[in-house]
């Protein structure tokens, strides 16, 4: 598995993952906009799509900022759950009525969207943390190889 950690890569980790989340981000809130659907495939940053780490301190680092990005995305969702329940008309006719409608479609679009970021997020920590076992792995191999010969 040390072939997924090249070294010559371009760009630090963290930025490459940032960017790959910025890209899902608007990429799904176009193709929302046209009541399209966006799929996210992220194969990485860097040449051949690998990311580039330099410590497993570096990846821990990655990934906890993510798992804290993903709570946020749960707790705006639980937020916009919260407002689509609470929507009421402010008056008993047509107008209101319609707006009300309107902005409940409008919040179920969010929090369906939100839906699919949690999505997106807990695909890429998965990934990360499966990253970060091969490194560990391939460190201790490493090690352990060092310490023998050494």
């Amino acid at each position: 598995m040390a072939e997924e950690f090249q070294t010559g890569q371009s760009g630090p980790a963290q930025q490459q993952v940032e960017t790959e989340v910025a890209v899902a981000q608007v990429s799904q809130a176009i193709a929302g906009m046209f009541g399209g659907e966006y799929n996210h495939q992220s194969g990485g940053g860097g040449a051949g799509g690998h990311y580039e780490f330099t410590s497993l301190a570096e990846l821990d680092s990655i990934i906890t900022e993510l798992k804290t990005m993903a709570d946020s995305i749960t707790l705006d969702g639980e937020s916009l759950d919260r407002a689509r329940s609470l929507i009421t008309p402010p008056a008993d006719d047509i107008m209101s009525t319609l707006q009300t409608k309107i902005t409940v479609f409008s919040l179920t679009a969010a929090f369906e969207h939100n839906r699919a970021m949690c999505l997106a997020a807990e695909a890429e920590i998965s990934k990360l943390v499966k990253a970060r076992e091969a490194y560990a792995q391939a460190e201790n191999h490493g090690a352990q190889t060092f310490r023998m010969r050494g």
